[in-house]
């Protein structure tokens, strides 16, 4: 019965039901205050005979009659221009942050006591919610938005509101435009992350024919220019002949990696490291990137692997690690040679990885994790007054793992992994080798 009613909500009942919610124009407050003036010019003023109550009802009305007008006409003016404004061109924004969008909007300046403001909502048709933050450009507001989560939308919804400086009188109405909107994790520090060992690029093959690149253990005849601190001062000692330290002849190694995100809600941080990763090509010359709840897989092409790692910010928990284990064992029969898996710091995530069967691998695979922030590990509190005291002032909603929970993870995936790194978003610094005798 509750499910016919919901389908019949949304598809016939909710936009009318919104709309005249929206032009309704007193908040709680406003209905409060317009009671009160009411009973004091009626009540009082009226029955009673009361001036005193009689006029400031009767002034009290009026001023709440004035910003109802100033708030009505700004809303027309503000409704007129939003049928022109528009989004120019595609959208890509990071998660958390403000960002323009070239979205902008002609205030009413010569109407006083009146606000706008806007959001982005979720309206169930695929679009996203973002804070907006509005600045000004001179008669312009300017939009500034922040995605909450990351996807692909085709679809923006906007909830516009103006209302007056005292919050008593507000009018709101919606408009939807249609725009190509890519939101990713943002970054934060992770660009100056180290390198995972393994991943990094270096010169380890000799080759006559190559570039001079590699470690400085050949020796040559002095020349005007080479600096002074590469002398073999020893070997002039005993020769009286000046020689010089030159790199060796040496080609990199080419390896070919790949990449696999696990999803949960608290994986912005991890998706930001995998971006990280996918944008200093990490991964080698011919990789292989793929995330949970996106069938798709991206082969040396970057623009397809940050598509996946929008798209999965929409998995479902069904689909955690669901992959997982036949990813691997392809890209191993493929002939990849190390594997870079990022998982979340939350504990389903490294469940679900457990649950997997491909503890046999001969491939190298790695894993990352990353948080917000890296939490000093701390004893549990002992009495009341601690318990108490660590209730009220611990903050809430921060984005942070201790080592120490990341370690009584990482038992589970011993069998699995060789290594494990762990990141810190808001400075880029990492801990790795936590994994212990397999390495």
């Amino acid at each position: 019965m509750g499910a016919p009613i919901a389908s019949l909500w949304r598809r016939f009942l909710r936009v009318p039901v919104l709309a005249l919610i929206g032009v309704f124009p007193f908040t709680r407050t406003g209905l409060a205050f317009l009671l009160l003036f009411a009973t004091a010019m009626w009540v009082y003023g009226v029955l009673s005979r009361d001036l005193v109550l009689l006029v400031a009802g009767l002034g009290g009305a009026l001023v709440l009659l004035a910003l109802l007008l100033c708030t009505i006409l700004t809303a027309a003016i503000i409704w007129l221009r939003t049928r022109k404004a528009f989004t120019p061109g595609e959208l890509d924004l990071d998660t958390g942050i403000p960002q323009p969008t070239g979205y902008r909007l002609r205030r009413a300046r010569w109407i006083p006591f009146a606000v706008v403001d806007w959001q982005w909502v979720n309206d169930g048709g695929g679009e996203t919610a973002a804070r907006v933050e509005l600045e000004r450009d001179g008669a312009n507001l300017v939009e500034m938005a922040s995605p909450a989560r990351r996807c692909i939308v085709q679809r923006v919804v906007r909830r516009f509101a103006v209302r007056d400086l005292f919050g008593l009188t507000e009018i709101s109405w919606r408009r939807k435009e249609d725009v190509t909107l890519r939101v990713l994790p943002y970054r934060g520090m992770l660009s100056q992350m180290p390198p995972p060992s393994g991943m990094a690029e270096g010169d380890d093959l000799s080759d006559p024919y190559a570039e001079p690149k590699g470690d400085r253990v050949e020796m040559r005849q002095y020349a005007p220019g080479d600096p002074l601190r590469m002398v073999l001062w020893k070997v002039y000692a005993r020769s009286g002949k000046m020689m010089v330290r030159t790199p060796e002849r040496s080609v990199a190694e080419r390896k070919r990696g790949c990449a696999y995100l696990v999803t949960s809600p608290q994986d912005d941080a991890t998706a930001a490291a995998a971006r990280v990763a996918i944008e200093r090509r990490l991964l080698g010359d011919d990789w292989c990137f793929a995330a949970d709840g996106v069938e798709r897989e991206a082969n040396d092409d970057r623009d397809a692997a940050f598509e996946i790692i929008a798209r999965s910010g929409e998995a479902k928990p069904e689909e955690q690690a669901a992959r997982l284990a036949s990813f691997l064992t392809r890209r191993e029969s493929e002939g990849y040679q190390f594997c870079l898996l990022f998982i979340p710091p939350d504990a389903p995530a490294w469940e679900a990885v457990a649950a997997q069967s491909a503890a046999t691998l001969a491939m190298r695979v790695q894993v990352l994790t990353a948080a917000g922030e890296i939490l000093p590990d701390q004893a549990p509190p002992s009495g009341v007054g601690e318990i108490m005291g660590r209730w009220l002032i611990k903050p809430r909603g921060r984005d942070g793992v201790s080592l120490s929970e990341i370690r009584s993870r990482a038992g589970s995936v011993k069998g699995l992994a060789n290594e494990m790194i762990v990141v810190e978003r808001n400075s880029g610094r990492s801990v790795s080798d936590m994994l212990g005798d397999r390495g």
